[in-house]
């Protein structure tokens, strides 16, 4: 729990990830003769880090938000709002058009499809490096036409 805590400054995450470690390690134990076991866990500890640091690769997928804050609260149907929505849409829609098409695709298999940068990289044939920066690029264009406007 502590390895976890100084790394992520969290409670809650490193309670969940103590969780999940314990589990992989109670796994692997019967199975398997472990000599060292805290090495052991401390290698599935900083494997679950990693992940977690992958998962969420740039610091702009933690700070983003949605295109259009306070779509998931319901509210009662309105004209005016429904108007709103499809002009917001078909903006949204002409931003992305924008993009160059290898660039609009590792936006929509990331945002849309939720692939990670690893699984997008081997999937289009790119590095990971060059994910992220075809990322940084649509993000960036999006974040300028949504300051714009």
């Amino acid at each position: 729990m502590r390895f976890f805590r100084r790394r992520l400054g969290s409670h809650d995450e490193a309670d969940d990830l103590t969780h999940e470690a314990l589990t992989r390690f109670l796994r692997a134990s019967p199975a398997t003769q472990i000599a060292t076991p805290q090495a052991y866990l401390r290698r599935i500890a900083t494997n679950l880090l990693r992940d977690r640091a992958e998962r969420a690769s740039t610091r702009l997928s933690e700070v983003s938000v949605p295109l259009v804050e306070g779509l998931d609260h319901p509210t009662e149907y309105d004209q005016h709002r429904e108007l709103e929505g499809r002009q917001e849409l078909a903006h949204y829609t002409a931003v992305l058009r924008e993009l160059k098409p290898k660039t609009l695709e590792i936006f929509l298999l990331s945002r849309v499809d939720g692939f990670t940068y690893k699984e997008i990289a081997v999937k289009v044939g790119m590095s990971v490096w060059g994910i992220k920066r075809q990322m940084l690029k649509a993000i960036a264009h999006i974040d300028q036409h949504r300051r714009n406007r």
